[in-house]
């Protein structure tokens, strides 16, 4: 049963690390590194790149 847990536990950590660079509709995304540093320990991450983005537009 230990093994089976660690199992699922370890396909659900690589399915986050695989999936967190992927919007909804499947397509990569790009997050400028100011963001990053930005909404560092935003709630909601997603849409403080978004208010990022729309503020530093070049």
């Amino acid at each position: 049963m230990k093994k089976f847990a660690a199992f699922c536990a370890a396909m659900m950590l690589s399915a986050s690390f695989s999936v967190s660079a992927y919007t909804l509709a499947g397509t990569a995304t790009e997050i400028p590194e100011g963001a990053l540093k930005y909404c560092a320990t935003s709630k909601n991450f997603w849409v403080c790149v978004n208010n990022y983005k729309q503020m530093h537009k070049d």
